[in-house]
């Protein structure tokens, strides 16, 4: 089985789509857990706060990573995410593939592109935080070394529980 962490955000209603979103994806996946939930400002744009999650999936041994970034995508479009969304503009729901497996490396599909694992791990602690929480022991597949030494990156971000 594969072992993958996803990053989940919202800035609208969040909660509310936060909450579907991860029912959306337990009909899905199956879904071995989720992290506590953090408020944190929008980067990049005036807007309101984002709440941020990680969860952990396991998904058999033949799913891809570009098959899970289509369907992904799917889910956000079926949230209200409109195909010429810009990168930096609030968010229904964002769902980003962080960690599949071991898998390093750009991956493709027909719309879009990404990387693993993806950058914003070592960036932001609103995608660290509260992959830590699940997973304190994981080491980064592409710098062999554990993700809780990127805490320094993080240190001056501000990062609030949200209390549900």
């Amino acid at each position: 089985m594969a072992r993958v962490f996803l990053g989940l955000g919202s800035n609208l209603d969040a909660e509310v789509n936060l909450a579907a979103g991860i029912e959306r994806l337990a009909q899905d996946y199956q879904l071995i857990q989720q992290s506590p939930w953090y408020r944190s400002p929008a980067l990049g744009f005036e807007g309101p706060e984002f709440i941020n999650l990680v969860v952990e999936i396991q998904l058999k041994d033949d799913f891809s990573p570009e098959l899970l970034s289509q369907q992904l995508k799917q889910i956000e479009t079926d949230f209200g995410r409109a195909a010429d969304a810009v990168k930096y503009s609030s968010r229904h729901l964002d769902i980003d593939i962080l960690l599949f497996d071991d898998k390093v490396g750009k991956f493709s599909t027909e719309s879009s592109s990404f990387t693993l694992p993806r950058e914003d791990i070592w960036k932001y602690a609103f995608v660290l935080t509260p992959l830590l929480d699940i997973a304190p022991d994981l080491v980064c597949p592409e710098h062999q070394q554990p993700l809780s030494e990127f805490r320094t990156n993080i240190q001056s971000q501000c990062l609030d529980l949200v209390e549900k």
